[in-house]
């Protein structure tokens, strides 16, 4: 049996004068007590629904329905005009939190509380707000804020509509667009919850909404191909500030196409790169011992390495020396049995042309002496209860540095600025840094600084600390959280060397243009043919790996072309020149990412966002606004179809030959000496 008793609807209309603003509410309220007798239930809710435009951005409508544990956020603006709505939310709380009543903002666009009975305190806030901007753009940005008690949990919703959703973590198996990489609710942290090193919480749809969060809300993500879901719980790995409330805050803007958009956000919400990292390495390869060596390396093997490069007739940016080259991990001395004269062998690759960097990582093994300096001068992060300050990585159980704490940033930045200084060390290759490396993961223990900017910080200090150790711009990082702003190369994470999306070659172009999208465009591909942990490149896969990375910001060896013949080394050859012929132009490209924050490389729909073919292109992507670059990445594949957007487009592997845009290749025959790309010519 069900009894509805349902109030009288009226309409509450508010002007503010004082402020020369009206703001016109259509209220519909309801109030539904609704008494369900199903297995002796009782459930009760309250409902308020209301219409409202903004005081600031008249074009700009709400539709807000709001329950006792929910409430549903609907917005309109200028660039709905096929009446569907700008954006859709749905917000909830795991418990109910009273009845929703509208409170007296005057200076927001939406303010709702829930209050609970009689009690005068808000249970629940939600509020909307404008933020203003000197752009003249026509992207309208807004703030949510939503707090509900500690104990509960909020999540908000937004359906896609249809959209295409580009952004979000980084992961090794790269779909794009983003939507397609599922994920159950996890927390957003490097190397937690199936995360890996990079985790920006920003979002771009193909209908020119962005959405934003700030970095002080306890995030939880989850999305699907319908779905991107946000939700904030204090919960572990975050850590409760005693304030008694969770809050959940994100930025919506809205504008007329994702390019807009996505500049806008960029110029206000994501840092500009201070500068651009050194030019060398977008002109020249990296070559590193890594895939090639391992762990087993030492002065002949190096010294031999580099000779082989010489003779070869390849230029280099740098000779990087990988893991196993100290006597324990975290020592910062050199293994005196497989680098009896490490200053000699430095001074033997210097003679040869190269620059020289070491690899090296956050932790100090308890099987060394720098251990018990670090654990006594507590320079050491520590689990919740901060009992024990030992974890476990890939190279063993050791501690790891607390990056919030500045007398150890100096200890340990310290003694590798020493090591440089001795050895004439150039930089270094920076590995770890994610957060689930801290001691008790997912129990945290607390870090310096703000409690809800943790554990991320861990990140982001890291970042900031290696960023700063040399004045010689070559560091590179795996790992990085909000670190837009430092001139730092970002690598990939280590490939498999297969051709798959599933961290093979595929997923290179993919996370290229994801990369791109959250903010780093000073990319390190991953080692031409992948890390070789399974099974070592074959040529085919060598040479079409080498061809992605052409037109890439730099290239990386480890794998070499005279591994497998004079045909590789010819092939290699072209396209490391044809790399350095371009290298202008991407150095350009980088500073343009400084000036105005456009990505190097970009995906397809940047030159026409209403190409509806273009949004899902995930094989091709551009060098700027006038270069197409279409690779093989099919194993045995000799052609492939390629889709050129709008424009006219010059066929640089059949000179005279010009194409017009918006328009299939189909079955393009590309050899295996051959890379296809396109100059946009109008």
């Amino acid at each position: 049996m069900t009894k509805k008793i349902t109030s009288d609807k009226f309409i509450l209309v508010k002007s503010d004068e004082d402020q020369n603003q009206n703001l016109h509410f259509w209220t519909y309220v309801s109030f539904l007590a609704c008494t369900v007798i199903t297995f002796g239930a009782l459930l009760t809710v309250s409902e308020v629904q209301i219409w409202l435009t903004g005081p600031r951005t008249p074009q700009v409508t709400f539709r807000l329905l709001a329950t006792r544990s929910s409430a549903s956020v609907l917005l309109w603006s200028p660039h709905s005009g096929n009446g569907k709505p700008l954006s859709e939310i749905d917000i909830t709380f795991s418990e109910e939190l009273g009845n929703p009543t509208v409170c007296d903002g005057k200076e927001l666009d939406l303010c709702v509380k829930w209050l609970k009975d009689k009690d005068k305190t808000a249970r629940g806030l939600l509020q909307v707000n404008a933020i203003s901007s000197e752009d003249q753009d026509a992207v309208y940005c807004r703030m949510h804020v939503i707090i509900g008690p500690d104990d509960t949990q909020i999540d908000a919703c937004i359906p896609l509509q249809g959209d295409q959703l580009y952004g979000g973590p980084i992961t090794s198996t790269q779909y794009w667009p983003s939507q397609n990489n599922t994920r159950c609710e996890s927390p957003y942290v490097t190397g937690l919850g199936g995360n890996e090193g990079i985790v920006e919480p920003y979002w771009l749809t193909s209908s020119g909404n962005a959405i934003f969060v700030p970095p002080d809300v306890s995030l939880f993500v989850s999305q699907n191909e319908t779905h991107l879901c946000l939700t904030s719980k204090i919960q572990e790995p975050y850590l409760p500030d005693h304030s008694g409330t969770v809050t959940l805050k994100y930025i919506l803007c809205s504008g007329s196409n994702p390019v807009i958009t996505h500049l806008h956000t960029t110029r206000n919400f994501i840092p500009l790169p201070r500068d651009i990292p050194d030019e060398r390495m977008f002109q020249h390869p990296i070559w590193s011992t890594w895939a090639q060596y391992k762990k087993v390396i030492n002065t002949f093997i190096i010294n031999d390495f580099a000779k082989q490069i010489v003779y070869y007739g390849f230029n280099n940016s740098q000779l990087e020396i990988d893991d196993n080259w100290e006597f324990c991990y975290g020592a910062a001395e050199f293994f005196n049995k497989t680098f009896d004269d490490p200053k000699s062998l430095i001074e033997s690759l210097k003679r040869k042309g190269f620059r020289v960097t070491l690899w090296t990582h956050p932790f100090i093994n308890i099987d060394c002496p720098a251990h018990t300096i670090a654990t006594k001068n507590q320079y050491l992060a520590t689990n919740a209860d901060m009992t024990r300050t030992l974890t476990v990585w890939w190279d063993g159980i050791g501690g790891v540095i607390n990056f919030t704490n500045p007398d150890a940033v100096s200890w340990w930045k310290g003694r590798l600025q020493n090591l440089s200084r001795m050895y004439d060390i150039d930089a270094f290759k920076f590995d770890a840094g994610e957060a689930a490396y801290l001691p008790g993961a997912p129990e945290i223990g607390k870090l310096a600084g703000s409690i809800r900017l943790q554990p991320n910080i861990f990140t982001t200090e890291y970042v900031k600390t290696v960023a700063s150790i040399s004045d010689l711009k070559l560091a590179e990082v795996r790992v990085i959280h909000r670190n837009q702003g430092e001139p730092i190369f970002v690598r990939m994470s280590d490939k498999s060397s297969i051709w798959s999306i599933e961290n093979g070659l595929k997923a290179i172009v993919t996370t290229l243009l994801a990369m791109n999208m959250v903010g780093y465009s000073f990319i390190i591909p991953d080692m031409v043919g992948g890390n070789g942990y399974v099974n070592i490149p074959t040529k085919e896969l060598f040479i079409r790996w080498l061809q992605a990375n052409t037109f890439m910001p730099t290239i990386q060896f480890s794998y070499t072309p005279w591994d497998f013949d004079e045909e590789t080394v010819q092939i290699a050859k072209k396209f490391t020149t044809l790399h350095f012929q371009f290298s202008d132009k991407i150095l350009k490209l980088a500073k343009k990412k400084v000036a105005d924050g456009t990505p190097i490389n970009l995906p397809l729909w940047w030159l026409d966002p209403s190409d509806e073919e273009a949004l899902t292109i995930d094989s091709e992507f551009l060098l700027g606004d006038d270069l197409l670059v279409a690779p093989i990445l099919n194993e045995g594949a000799v052609a492939r179809d390629i889709y050129l957007p709008i424009g006219k487009w010059r066929d640089e592997l059949r000179p005279g030959i010009i194409h017009n845009g918006k328009c299939w290749l189909r079955n393009y025959t590309v050899q295996l000496d051959e890379l296809a790309y396109f100059t946009r010519i109008s």
